[in-house]
């Protein structure tokens, strides 16, 4: 290879790897809130671009804000509208929870979130139970006898509510209410799906297919949706995340279980010698 075309294709890779870094820092800059955004510095850091342009290939149905070192070496923070996880290098493994500095005795994740909003810090409210709930918002699943009773708060888009589903799938004897809860601010698409499927001709199936496929009805049909009670009725509750599931017996978990951990908690209240989070 001749020096002329030797320096021209080195030139094009440093061009080419000038406007990757740009259009990262120009991304951080946008869509990074108080409170939670990185430097100019930490914006165009080579493994920091790398770490956005992986998440941004695995999940392209979500929106990431500001992503940042932590002090644990090969753990990064990334926050995704209020919420905010933990993850590995290669952007595979995420940690959802509090990060705790033990000599210093600070939770360094509230201390963010403090930054962003009390309220969207603040744990579920435990006043909130499947009692309470206004079932006719929820999209009705029965399996078998349909006897043992849940209800989900679930994102069309989010990964985990996906896999809550194949789980809840392999249940027995069980009827699942759907609350439709799409956080715009990770998934832009999920309130148009949401809406789509809620004004089916057969929601329940139009759930189960979105969830297992992907695919969403025609959107040409328009009805009313409880999708924004649904939002609202989630923040009082302090909901932050998906899936949220309620229990009958007045269990309540954040986050998807696996069956096991679902038939646990199925059983009847007078079996359970405690209630609460799980």
């Amino acid at each position: 290879m001749s020096t002329y075309h030797s320096n021209s294709a080195r030139a094009s890779k440093l061009v080419l790897t000038a406007g990757i870094l740009f259009a990262s820092l120009a991304f951080a800059q946008t869509t990074a809130k108080p409170g939670q955004g990185a430097s100019a510095e930490q914006a165009v850091d080579p493994q920091t671009v790398a770490i956005r342009l992986a998440l941004q290939k695995r999940y392209p149905n979500t929106k990431f804000g500001a992503i940042e070192r932590t002090p644990m070496a090969g753990i990064w923070e990334v926050w995704m509208g209020a919420n905010v996880a933990y993850i590995t290098d290669d952007a595979r493994h995420f940690i959802f929870g509090h990060l705790y500095d033990m000599e210093k005795q600070m939770d360094l994740t509230a201390s963010k979130k403090a930054g962003i909003s009390n309220a969207q810090a603040s744990e579920p409210s435990a006043t909130v139970k499947f009692a309470d709930l206004p079932l006719q918002d929820a999209i009705k699943t029965v399996r078998g006898n349909g006897a043992r009773k849940l209800a989900v708060f679930s994102d069309v888009d989010c990964g985990y509510c996906q896999q809550l589903e194949a789980e809840l799938a392999k249940l027995d004897n069980v009827t699942v209410y759907t609350f439709l809860f799409p956080l715009a601010s990770l998934h832009p698409q999920a309130v148009a799906k949401s809406t789509a499927i809620w004004c089916a001709n057969n929601p329940a199936e139009a759930w189960a297919t979105a969830m297992s496929t992907g695919s969403v009805p025609n959107s040409d049909n328009r009805c009313r949706t409880p999708i924004e009670a649904n939002i609202a009725l989630a923040q009082r509750a302090g909901i932050q995340g998906t899936p949220f599931i309620f229990f009958e017996n007045g269990m309540r978990s954040a986050g998807a279980l696996d069956v096991a951990g679902l038939e646990r908690r199925l059983v009847p209240v007078t079996q359970q010698s405690t209630g609460g989070t799980q």
